[in-house]
């Protein structure tokens, strides 16, 4: 044993190898100790509220956190303020499911506030999410609830897997600033629900989802609504060819999809305004509804087939410098 290892030994805890609840035990030693590191095997939880200035880790895939699979609703796991969270396999079953049909109330990791207005107080401060693998989970795999128009109330999330969960990613309206990067989401109902702002996404896979990436502020929800990026990502092969990549109803404050690329993926925008896809590689079969709204623009990009534009209720849809693989411009 090297003496890393015997340092963190007073912050280890091992495997009980049956479905005893761990809950305590664990944030115990993150209340005593702000370390709690997990080591091989199952431990079952209730939902572990983090103290805030804490670090809980694993050992990769080899450390199983399960949500008791009794409960209805709830959290694995609740982030608190500037806590860490990663190695971890985090899980709502003990065994793989598939997506829900409608988003539900357990969920994986869980970044929470109050904010529902822009009078807010105790709100969570910039807290990271690094090298889990999140699955199986009726809400969201990570979900980012009332935590405010705050710059220094964010989440930074890395180098993680999401798969089969009602929303992979679910941000509310009134969280904002946000960053993902590496972060792989498939096989959900939702990739990604984007309903607050200044969200921004880095290399990151939405894949096999029925919805790639939603933005829904149809109802007027959050004044706040998009205005964010995203920047060399993959929305492919949405509900077997017949789904949505990106969806945006309502989102009034413009949106970025640059570098990316779109496989048998439709894109729907409703009711919205400033959204912009640059340098962009669509494949064929692509079929592209605007609804009413502002200006969208496309721009940069190339599209293995001629697409097919539906534009209604007045939509502003530019497109400038497009054009098939055979060189052929692209109008609408």
């Amino acid at each position: 044993m090297n003496e890393t290892m015997k340092d963190m030994q007073g912050y280890c805890l091992e495997s009980s190898q049956d479905k005893r609840d761990r809950t305590e035990e664990i944030r115990t030693m993150l209340q005593e100790k702000g370390v709690c590191v997990l080591g091989a095997g199952v431990f079952y939880v209730s939902g572990i509220r983090m103290p805030d200035h804490t670090a809980l880790m694993g050992m990769g895939p080899a450390t199983r956190l399960l949500l008791d699979p009794a409960l209805e609703s709830g959290f694995a796991v609740q982030v608190g303020s500037f806590c860490t969270v990663k190695d971890l396999f985090v899980t709502g079953a003990a065994e793989s499911i598939e997506h829900p049909d409608r988003v539900g109330e357990r969920h994986g990791l869980l970044f929470c506030g109050t904010a529902t207005t822009k009078d807010w107080h105790d709100q969570p401060r910039n807290s990271v999410i690094e090298g889990c693998h999140i699955e199986s989970f009726t809400g969201g795999g990570i979900t980012c609830v009332d935590t405010g128009y705050y710059i220094c109330s964010a989440l930074t999330v890395s180098n993680c897997h999401i798969l089969r969960c009602g929303a992979a990613i679910n941000i509310s309206h009134f969280s904002e600033y946000h960053e993902f990067t590496n972060v792989l989401c498939s096989e959900s109902l939702y990739g990604c629900i984007n309903n607050g702002g200044n969200n921004v996404f880095v290399n990151c896979g939405f894949n096999a989802n029925v919805v790639g990436f939603l933005m829904d502020n149809a109802k007027g929800q959050s004044p706040n609504n998009s205005h964010g990026s995203v920047v060399g990502c993959t929305f492919n092969h949405s509900d077997d060819n017949k789904g949505i990549g990106i969806m945006a109803l309502g989102a009034q404050h413009g949106y970025v999809f640059s570098g990316c690329q779109m496989f048998y993926s439709r894109i729907v925008l409703e009711d919205s305004c400033g959204i912009l896809f640059d340098a962009m590689n669509f494949s064929r079969n692509m079929d592209i509804a605007i609804k009413g709204g502002k200006l969208v623009m496309l721009t940069n990009s190339v599209f293995h087939g001629a697409p097919t534009f539906t534009v209604s209720e007045g939509a502003c849809v530019k497109v400038l410098h497009c054009y098939t693989r055979e060189g052929e411009e692209i109008h609408i």
